[in-house]
């Protein structure tokens, strides 16, 4: 028979050994845990010229706080010191991307897979850091940045000209001039002028009005409240300019819109014509009238808008955008700004008729920098610049373009550092000598199956169902704030007409008013729907939706 001292000394052996080993294993679990969350040099190596900077951005399960040391050119160390992310999910990018920051010197390293926003959050986090210190965070590459554009070089030679001499001029600009059209690429490169003209099979152009009743009251007084089409694409863009009822719907007397004599700016993105000319004129191009420039255009969207002259390099021919752009034109792929040239937020600038962009850097394209822009610039009559005043309302209305742009490369966006525009949206064609180049047939990433399976299918086990529920969210809400919005102008109109308001009270609540239409139309000419910057698309429409209960508080 065995002792039972004997036993329970055995048993007592055993639950100290197993509570050494739990302790073992908890000790082990901690070091893993924060295995890789400092990365970089040690602290006695760095040197006086660094900055301790600390930064947060949003991840899956809350904030990632991260602490930088850096300076003007180098990344010291970076190192994680908060953070809820998921064990064996986002822990995993906790474990992999200080480093990866750290031995690229740069931000634009690849996420974890499986961990794709935490990844980005602490990227994000990372450049908030950097960014709040002062320091460029744009120089350590958070946007995708694989090749460079050049900018267009403008002829100083040419002298300012009447209308008149200009259309002599350049009546056969086209012909004299060594211009890469279209159908110079049918010979040199046949495969990519036969994916460019298969863009031409889009011809559907639905209405916007039909679509959205409550513009005729948004855009009241402004020509798209009766015409305003969806655009058909790049082959298209000469005719649906020039046909649409917005030139040609004679006014109330009997006249035509006059804007069909005044404004030849509008070609600035129909046409690299048009480019070529202002770049020529060095801008004073944009103040002909648009019956002269009508008859100038020949040729839609083709090679010289993104490479110039030069077949196979990124050329920012559109000056403007290397003005909005600033000092982080370097930092910016080649293939987004080709694309950026011609979908961005616009004016035209009311002394020059120039086309300008209402920002300079990449920091200002946020839509809150753009509104201050906007209030702060004067118009010809001196006071805040304004694209329109409601008719129903008297609220001076800021039309909105189409800020793709300015949506993907601004706070928000959990792509911008690893896809360009032609990523996602020209993909690549093998020719028949079996080499790649990029397919310049344009679609949206779910009509390519192969893009999705060889890319998106990393982070998105279905890419489609992500991107509708994005969109109806989006659209859902786009249209309840125009309905809200169809009747704050409505109860503006009759504040006025009550004669209960003074002229200061009415012109406090339309500025307000102004100001929540231009959050709501950056989202609504935004062509994504909210699929290229969720977190920026449901900030604009957050504050749009503030900004219109302030109004309607005003009024009561």
């Amino acid at each position: 028979m065995k002792s039972k001292k004997k036993s329970t000394l055995t048993t007592d052996i055993i639950g100290i050994f197993c509570g050494v080993l739990l302790v073992a294993v908890g000790v082990i679990s901690a070091i893993s845990a924060n295995a890789g969350r400092t990365a970089g040099m040690k602290d006695s190596q760095i040197p006086d010229t660094a900055m301790t900077l600390v930064g947060t951005a949003e991840g899956r399960n809350g904030d990632i706080s991260v602490q930088v040391k850096a300076d003007a050119d180098k990344i010291y160390q970076v190192k994680i010191l908060s953070e809820d992310e998921t064990r064996g999910i986002g822990s995993k990018a906790i474990q992999n991307i200080p480093k990866a920051i750290y031995n690229s010197n740069s931000l634009q390293v690849d996420g974890t897979s499986g961990a794709t926003i935490t990844s980005d959050a602490i990227k994000n986090a990372v450049y908030n850091a950097m960014r709040e210190g002062g320091l460029d965070a744009y120089k350590f590459g958070l946007i995708k940045t694989s090749a460079v554009s050049k900018r267009v070089e403008v002829d100083k030679k040419v002298s300012a000209m009447s209308a008149e001499e200009w259309q002599e001029q350049f009546a056969d600009w086209d012909a004299d001039h060594e211009y890469l059209y279209a159908s110079y690429w049918e010979d040199e490169y046949p495969e990519i002028y036969a994916s460019y003209m298969a863009n031409a099979d889009n011809a559907d152009h639905p209405s916007y009005l039909d679509a959205f009743p409550q513009l005729k009251s948004i855009y009241a007084g402004y020509p798209f409240s009766y015409d305003y089409d969806e655009a058909r694409g790049h082959n298209f863009v000469i005719e649906d300019v020039t046909e649409t009822d917005r030139l040609h719907k004679k006014l109330e007397d009997g006249s035509l819109n006059p804007e069909i004599f005044q404004k030849g700016n509008c070609f600035t993105c129909k046409s690299p014509i048009m480019t070529a000319i202002a770049n020529e004129t060095e801008g004073r191009a944009y103040a002909w009238n648009f019956a002269t420039m009508m008859n100038m255009v020949t040729e839609p969207v083709s090679c010289y808008t993104c490479h110039g002259q030069t077949p196979g390099e990124f050329t920012v021919t559109h000056t403007y955008l290397a003005d909005g752009v600033g000092e982080h034109l370097n930092y910016i792929d080649g293939a987004t700004l080709s694309c950026g040239q011609c979908h961005n937020e616009y004016y035209f600038a009311p002394d020059t008729k120039a086309t300008t962009l209402p920002h300079t850097s990449i920091d200002t394209m946020h839509p809150d920098a753009i509104l201050k822009y906007y209030n702060e610039l004067k118009g010809d009559d001196g006071q805040p610049f304004t694209d329109f005043t409601n008719k129903i309302s008297g609220v001076k209305v800021i039309k909105v373009q189409h800020p793709e742009l300015e949506t993907y490369l601004s706070e928000g966006s959990v792509h911008r550092g690893t896809f360009t525009c032609a990523d996602c949206h020209m993909g690549d064609m093998t020719k028949a000598d079996g080499t790649t180049t990029k397919n310049h047939f344009i679609s949206s990433p779910l009509d390519n199956p192969a893009l999705i399976e060889s890319t998106c299918s990393k982070c998105h086990a279905n890419l489609q169902a992500d991107v509708e529920a994005i969109q109806k969210k989006t659209l859902e809400r786009t249209r309840a704030l125009a309905d809200k919005l169809v009747e704050l102008h409505n109860a503006i109109g009759a504040a006025a007409e009550s004669g209960k308001y003074s002229d200061d009270e009415l012109q406090q609540i339309r500025s307000v008013t102004r100001d929540a239409q231009f959050y709501w139309d950056f989202v609504f000419v935004e062509n994504s729907e909210g699929a290229h910057n969720s977190a920026l698309t449901a900030y604009c429409q957050d504050q749009a939706e503030k900004l219109m209960d302030q109004a309607f508080d005003m009024l009561k």
